[in-house]
């Protein structure tokens, strides 16, 4: 498994879409940490924001890079990985060898998730460290619940935690995504069907709003106003989508 992990962790940084992708995301959080600084105002909606901090700076530096991640970068790199590599002939070679097709997507699956928790560790470490150099900082910080008011370590956990729940987003994308690669021809349709699915699911229910807007689910679960019925499915896309996709792919052809 580890091998198989280390097989196609290589195949996706020889693609030119990461590389491109990775500089593309880091010049996207940069422009961003300028912007918000510039804005000094974080904003969870139309109508609630609070002035920016060094406490809560990393959470709406999140926001600014959430869209670019569920809706450009992550899609791309998903739909590359799952059904682009299967178009440019990479994965018949691959299988060509004796190995365990539903290994292989577990593979697949780990390392997109790996990359994306690059992603978001970096864009974390970019806020809070951006936000302790260049903003001022407060004894007290409230978010989205007026309420609720967090010291710095407070103000710290109640950042990372939301970083969690989007990964967790993230990961119920991925899932999602590699199902559509499963069952449509293209990239490019892929990505269409994609975009089709996030900005259906709400018209579904809102339960499922998250995968278009993930951080407005966030904020609204964080400050208490949601109740628990946010992870469920989130849980749901993220383990049906994943259980679901890897029984295909065990009876799929792949080399044909």
């Amino acid at each position: 498994m580890l091998q198989l992990m280390q097989s196609d962790w290589q195949r996706m940084w020889k693609r030119k879409k990461s590389f491109v992708s990775l500089l593309i995301f880091i010049c996207i959080v940069m422009l961003d940490c300028l912007f918000l600084k510039m804005m000094r105002i974080g904003a969870f909606d139309n109508i609630s924001s609070v002035p920016l901090t060094a406490q809560n700076f990393s959470l709406f530096l999140l926001k600014e890079v959430s869209f670019f991640l569920t809706l450009i970068i992550g899609p791309i790199l998903m739909i590359d990985s799952f059904n682009g590599e299967y178009h440019a002939g990479q994965l018949r070679m691959v299988l060509i060898r004796p190995i365990s097709v539903i290994r292989l997507f577990a593979a697949k699956w780990i390392n997109l998730a790996l990359f994306m928790a690059i992603l978001l560790g970096a864009t974390f470490v970019a806020g809070e460290t951006f936000g302790h150099l260049f903003l001022p900082g407060a004894d007290s910080v409230a978010f989205l619940n007026p309420d609720r008011l967090y010291g710095p370590a407070g103000a710290f956990m109640y950042c990372l935690e939301s970083y969690g729940l989007f990964m967790l987003i993230l990961l119920a994308q991925l899932s999602l995504t590699a199902f559509i690669c499963t069952l449509l021809p293209s990239p490019i349709i892929c990505y269409l069907g994609w975009i089709a699915i996030a900005a259906g699911s709400l018209y579904v229910s809102n339960k499922f709003s998250f995968l278009l807007m993930g951080m407005a689910a966030i904020f609204k679960w964080m400050a208490g106003y949601g109740g628990h019925g946010y992870l469920l499915p989130v849980f749901v896309c993220m383990i049906l989508g994943f259980a679901v996709t890897m029984l295909w792919w065990d009876r799929r052809n792949w080399v044909k």
